[in-house]
C-alpha cells in the first residue's frame, strides 16, 4: 500500500487578477529534467490540518501572511512520484488567497525549494490559456477562473 503524502496548495490572486506559480525544475534524482508549473503549497507536518499547512507554506514560500485561508475549494487524490523515487498517493486541498499587489518573497524558502523553483510568474487568464508548458494540477485553468471571477465582483 502506498504512504499518503498530504499537501495544501494555494491559488494566490493579486487584484490585477493575475494568478502566482512557480516553476519546478528537476535537475538530478529520479525527476530530472522534469519541470512544471505549480502553485505554492506543500506537504503538512505531524499533527498539522489542511487549513493550517496553507497558512504556514503561504507564508514561508511568499512572505504572504494571512490569519485564515478560508475554506478547501478542491481537493485532488492522484499517484505521483517523489523526488527519491518513492511513489505515493497525493492528497491535495486547494485554497485560495486574494492579494493586492503582486509581490512574493522568497527569504523563507528551503534549500531544497532553492534548487528546485527555477521561476517566478504571475499568469494572467490569457498566459494560462495559451500556455504549452505543463501547468498543475490539470484542472488549474478551471479553478483560476472560477475564483478570479468571485474576485472581480468584490
Amino acid at each position: 500500500m502506498l504512504r499518503r503524502r498530504l499537501a495544501s496548495r494555494v491559488l494566490v490572486i493579486s487584484s490585477s487578477h493575475r494568478l502566482l506559480l512557480f516553476k519546478i525544475h528537476y535537475r538530478s534524482g529520479h525527476l530530472a529534467g522534469r519541470c512544471y508549473w505549480a502553485t505554492p503549497g506543500g506537504k503538512l507536518r505531524s499533527d498539522e490540518s489542511f487549513e493550517a499547512a496553507a497558512v504556514r507554506e503561504l507564508r514561508e514560500e511568499t512572505g504572504i501572511e494571512v490569519n485564515s485561508i478560508g475554506h478547501c475549494v478542491a481537493r485532488k487524490e492522484f499517484s505521483w512520484q517523489m523526488p527519491d523515487g518513492e511513489n505515493v498517493v497525493a492528497v491535495e486541498h486547494y485554497y485560495v488567497a486574494h492579494v493586492n499587489n503582486e509581490q512574493c518573497s522568497v527569504e523563507g524558502w528551503s534549500d531544497r525549494e532553492r534548487e528546485v523553483v527555477s521561476d517566478v510568474r504571475w499568469w494572467s487568464l490569457s498566459d494560462l490559456s495559451n500556455s504549452h508548458e505543463e501547468i498543475l494540477p490539470n484542472e488549474l485553468l478551471v479553478l483560476f477562473t472560477k475564483f478570479r471571477k468571485i474576485s472581480d465582483s468584490r
